[in-house]
């Protein structure tokens, strides 16, 4: 689990449309980045926002997958008609028939105007359909496939053509945090990393399958430890949240006010904020362990398997 600030989020996006400038940094998909320019750019962020536990490279690129996910739901959602980029004048009724037809795009509900559209924009582009818009789930499937697999080739090369050194992207952090918005980032990616090893049995033989299954049930073991220690931090965020609003709500009683207290009002929207990101992570939890439970059962299978050939 990862908490971005909406102000750290700005500046990821601000970098990746750096990097995204330069063609050499982005693999034939037209939107990812290479290996090297993934580096810099999780290099350059930690270096705006220092932090006790800076990113990994995986926390960073899972951020930016959710986000051009969330795109796309975002463009679906802006061609409806009837709807306004500041979110004024979309009764419940529009928002209900949303949810019914692509109950994704609820998510905005209460978050429009989205401030990472235009950035998002201007690193996917806004010409053609929305990406992975309306496409059968086998198709999106593929794609995504094909361009891991470009991701995988422009490693290499980027491999080959770095020695020359490491440009650093440079940048001051900015002046003003916004408001924070906790969310969950990893849980997904080492699921789908461990189902991946299921598959992953190729030309190379047993052997290489072997060994990536067990290295991929000691990635999952990693990730389940820090997914726990993340649900720890956010549960702790929580409880000091929630004493902060108590004691707003002593402050305003104390002083017999009927008046709206706006800081009191934006303290419990991040409460809730918070609060939903405590159940996404319940629910991400019971995924990864389900995920975790296959991925062993297979190492247990083939493990087994290769002591039989053995004897």
């Amino acid at each position: 689990m990862v908490l971005f600030l909406e102000a750290e989020t700005l500046r990821l996006l601000d970098l990746y449309a750096e990097l995204h400038a330069d063609a050499s940094n982005v693999t034939p998909s037209g939107v990812l980045l290479h290996q090297r320019a993934r580096e810099m750019l999780t290099a350059s962020l930690n270096k705006s926002f220092p932090r006790e536990q800076p990113w990994s490279e995986s926390q960073v690129s899972v951020k930016f997958k959710n986000l051009r996910s969330d795109y796309a739901e975002y463009k679906w959602l802006s061609s409806q008609s009837g709807f306004q980029a500041d979110g004024v004048d979309m009764g419940e009724d529009w928002w209900q028939t949303v949810k019914r037809i692509r109950p994704k795009c609820n998510a905005f509900k209460g978050k429009l105007p989205w401030i990472f559209e235009a950035r998002m924009r201007q690193i996917v582009g806004d010409g053609g359909p929305p990406y992975y818009c309306q496409r059968p789930l086998k198709k999106q499937k593929r794609e995504v496939r094909r361009e891991e697999q470009e991701d995988r080739v422009g490693t290499v090369t980027s491999k080959e053509t770095a020695k020359e050194g490491t440009v650093e992207v440079t940048a001051a952090p900015p002046s003003d945090m916004c408001d924070d918005v906790v969310e969950r980032e990893e849980a997904v990616s080492h699921q789908e990393q461990g189902h991946s090893a299921l598959i992953a049995r190729d030309g190379t033989g047993d052997f290489s399958y072997s060994r990536s299954l067990a290295r991929s049930v000691e990635q999952s073991s990693v990730a389940a430890a820090g997914m726990a220690r993340g649900f720890q931090d956010l549960i702790a965020v929580f409880q000091e949240q929630t004493a902060q609003c108590r004691v707003l709500e002593q402050h305003l009683t104390q002083r017999s006010t009927e008046t709206p207290s706006v800081v009191l009002a934006e303290q419990r929207s991040v409460l809730l904020v918070i609060a939903r990101s405590l159940e996404q992570s319940t629910r991400a939890t019971a995924d990864m362990a389900q995920g975790y439970r296959d991925l062993m059962k297979a190492f247990v299978h083939d493990s087994e398997a290769r002591q039989q050939r053995e004897n």
